[in-house]
């Protein structure tokens, strides 16, 4: 036993060296790999940071919590990104969001109607209210395209024209139903931003035949679209704003000839109405449009068969004319398309604000019915682009009667090369709104019983600081939708239909002849209010001339101070 107990002695502190030299070989290794490991992120972060903190952002934060892409803004922060929680199981969601075709919410039992935009803002309005035309004349509901970038505007985004005006009192008037491309074709946050990767990779070029970015091809579906005006084929491109809303839309537009003419339809005499067009069998007539599509179902059997909803597409609307004369278009729905009362509340908060200064303003209730009525509708919280709620514009209970100029520049002098009137009629001077201004004074004053010196807001786009010091030396006000946020408020296309609303709804309108967006304004003034617009031109001096001796002679006949005024006449002429 002894020689046992010795021989165990012996043994133990060789075991005890052995088990300490073993875990101080597996601590250095344990050490050493750990510096490698560490070593080796560093470089990956100091040569990949802001890739690192990409990949962190989006295994912390779940995908369907990510606010939508806004090609407005050029920040990409996340609120969320420090609130980890390490308790939490890891996300199982994607690092990067699965791209697929975009969701049809149509209805394969209604019967649609739509089209590709063109132009600016103010065209693609008109091209809106003879859609509707259309529409209605066919009984089909109406998908609305977005008001959509054009070539004046290269930020490429949209917006829904529900945010600036009433669709459900459109409805209520004429019975048209109604519904947006965003409502039938909701778009991913991918979706959006692959959209407007082709948009921009394409804004410099025309055509519907362009190059497609490999995941918009993807994803893009054809839609068939019956060739309008000429527009379509390959000579004739498409409009710039067409191939945005196109692009945003994952749509791949086939353009096919509009359907034959029945052999016992109307004929219309072109030549009288068209000027433009070579294509005889081209719609450019929508008497003759509504003939050939009265019955019209674009689907095959196999549509049929698989749910797809008739829809009829337009390669546009804008220039479709008609043999009714008198603006059939905007009596029946251009007429009828009201503004949110959230845009009017604005527009009169920031005239009051504008002109509460000025001397002998007349300061009269304010019970425009644009405003008070639908006060608990939904459609009175529009939703900014940025998603903000507009929910802190509250209508003024007071308005101060004023006079709105349109003071059009920017390149409203392109639009009158080739034109019928003279070049110079597209920018006229100063002086002869303010002739206009002094006519619409004695109009507010004489017709709607108004105080006889009217103040006056310009809106412009003009950024000409003699026109700004101009304006002031006349004693107007410039509406500076800079100075207010307008746009940040109400989205890129806010200043402009902010302006659209102050001109329709002022008391006198002076406008911009060579402006279909003042034109369009004078017809809400003579369509809602039986107002009268004056539009200043170079003839206005003559008439000035003959408007002033006529005065001149009146007071003479009176027999009032005839020695004055006989010298006011030597000086006036």
């Amino acid at each position: 036993m002894k020689g046992f107990a010795s021989e165990g002695q012996c043994q133990g502190p060789k075991n005890r060296t052995l088990f300490i030299l073993v875990a101080i070989i597996l601590v250095s290794a344990w050490t050493l790999l750990a510096s490698m490991d560490l070593a080796g992120f560093q470089l990956d972060s100091s040569d990949s940071y802001n890739n690192v903190g990409l990949h962190q952002d989006q295994i912390t934060i779940p995908h369907q919590q990510q606010q939508p892409l806004n090609p407005d803004t050029d920040t990409n922060t996340n609120d969320d990104y420090n609130d980890n929680n390490d308790d939490a199981p890891p996300s199982t969601e994607p690092l990067t969001p699965e791209l697929k075709p975009a969701v049809s919410n149509l209805d394969p039992n209604t019967k649609y109607f739509s089209f590709l935009t063109f132009g600016g803002l103010t065209n693609q309005f008109i091209a809106l209210q003879n859609a509707a035309y259309i529409a209605h004349k066919l009984n089909r509901t109406l998908i609305l395209p977005p008001i959509i970038s054009n070539s004046h505007d290269h930020k490429n985004t949209h917006q829904r024209w529900s945010q600036y005006m009433n669709l459900p009192k459109l409805t209520q008037l004429t019975g048209l139903q109604v519904v947006e491309w965003s409502e039938v074709r909701p778009l991913t946050e991918a979706q959006r931003q692959v959209g407007l990767d082709q948009a921009l990779e394409s804004t410099h070029l025309w055509g519907p035949y362009h190059s497609e970015i490999e995941p918009w091809a993807a994803v893009a579906e054809n839609m068939t679209c019956q060739i309008v005006y000429g527009f379509g084929r390959p000579e004739v491109d498409i409009n710039f704003s067409a191939q945005n809303f196109m692009f945003h839309f994952l749509i791949r537009p086939v353009f096919v000839p509009p359907v034959a003419p029945r052999p016992d339809g109307p004929v219309y005499d072109r030549q009288r109405l068209v000027y433009d067009n070579k294509e005889p069998d081209d719609l450019v007539i929508v008497e003759d449009l509504l003939d050939r599509y009265s019955d019209f179902d674009g689907r095959s059997p196999e549509d049929v068969a698989a749910g797809k909803a008739d829809v009829l597409f337009l390669s546009h609307t804008f220039k479709i004319k008609s043999v009714q004369r008198g603006g059939v278009y905007w009596k029946e729905f251009g007429k009828s398309m009201h503004f949110e009362p959230k845009v009017i509340e604005y527009a009169t908060l920031r005239m009051n604000e504008e002109i509460k200064g000025d001397r002998d303003i007349e300061v009269l209730p304010n019970n425009d019915p644009e405003e008070v009525e639908l006060t608990e509708s939904e459609h009175q919280n529009p939703v900014s682009e940025n998603g903000t709620l507009v929910t802190d514009i509250q209508a003024p209970t007071t308005r101060i009667p004023h006079i709105a100029v349109h003071l059009r520049r920017g390149d409203i002098w392109t639009k009158c090369r080739g034109a019928k009137e003279p070049f110079e009629n597209c920018v006229l001077p100063m002086e002869l709104y303010a002739n206009a201004v002094e006519r619409a004074r004695e109009y507010a004053a004489n017709s709607l019983g108004l105080v006889s010196h009217l103040p006056v807001v310009v809106t412009t786009d003009s950024t000409s600081e003699d026109d700004f010091a101009k304006i002031k030396e006349l004693g107007w006000h410039r509406l500076d939708h800079e100075k207010y946020g307008t746009a940040d408020i109400w989205g890129t296309f806010g200043p402009a239909m902010v302006d659209a609303a102050i001109l329709a709804h002022a008391d006198v309108l002076v406008g911009s002849s060579v402006s279909t967006m003042s034109r369009i304004a004078g017809l809400r003034q003579k369509g809602w209010y039986g107002h009268e617009s004056f539009f200043p031109s170079w003839k206005d001096r003559a008439e000035e001339k003959q408007r002033r001796r006529a005065i001149m002679k009146r007071r003479l006949e009176t027999e009032w101070e005839r020695d004055d005024l006989n010298g006011e006449i030597l000086m006036v002429y």
